[in-house]
């Protein structure tokens, strides 16, 4: 008798274990389920087509992407042409732009790197209109003698000599390069310093 109960019991947990093992199976195969095996979409008069591949109009109209039992697992909408050529514009834009950046990091390394170029570059135009300024100083210094000479033979009541008023003429010309190269010189310090304050911005943005 006590064999027979000791039997008993051993196929009770025999039984037991498998039944608590069957929720795991079960599971495992319900996962393999999930996968997508096919695909359906539906027409203009909402008839449904089934295919075990994708196939353009699967994608022109959307679908279902269906598992074994054929159950839904997820939906792909529409594929909607003005909004892929507006997407196609914007990965357009952004791929010249990550172009342009690794330029910049090749050409600048980083913003101190930058920086530094910025002043140098900046110094040196600097430098030649400093260099111009005094060449117009001594330009006007030298007019303003060559107009008292030519004031002084006026006042004797005598023909100013040619050559002096070539001075004259040579000076004003000079003067006005001058300027010119001046006010050249201001507009390229200005433009330097906007294109290497936004290599800086950009930088420091990649950072």
């Amino acid at each position: 008798m006590h064999y027979q109960q000791s039997v008993i019991i051993a196929l009770l947990v025999v039984v037991l274990c498998g039944l608590s093992l069957l929720p795991i199976t079960t599971f495992a195969n319900d996962s393999q389920q999930r996968r997508a095996v096919y695909y359906r979409y539906y027409d203009s008069k909402n008839v449904p087509t089934v295919s075990r591949s994708v196939s353009p109009t699967h994608i022109r109209r959307g679908y279902d992407a269906l598992d074994r039992n054929m159950s839904l697992i997820y939906k792909v909408p529409p594929y909607n042409v003005e909004e892929d050529l507006k997407k196609e514009g914007t990965r357009a834009a952004q791929s010249i732009q990550q172009r342009k950046d690794l330029q910049l990091q090749r050409s600048y390394r980083n913003v101190a790197y930058a920086t530094e170029r910025k002043e140098n570059a900046l110094q040196t135009i600097q430098k030649q209109i400093t260099q111009q300024y005094q060449r117009m100083n001594q330009l006007q210094t030298d007019r303003s003698k060559y107009l008292q000479q030519k004031s002084n033979y006026t006042l004797d009541r005598k023909p100013v000599p040619a050559n002096l008023q070539t001075l004259l003429d040579n000076n004003e010309a000079h003067i006005k390069s001058t300027r010119n190269s001046i006010e050249q010189l201001k507009a390229v310090y200005a433009q330097q310093e906007q294109h290497f304050d936004f290599i800086i911005s950009r930088l420091q943005k990649l950072q």
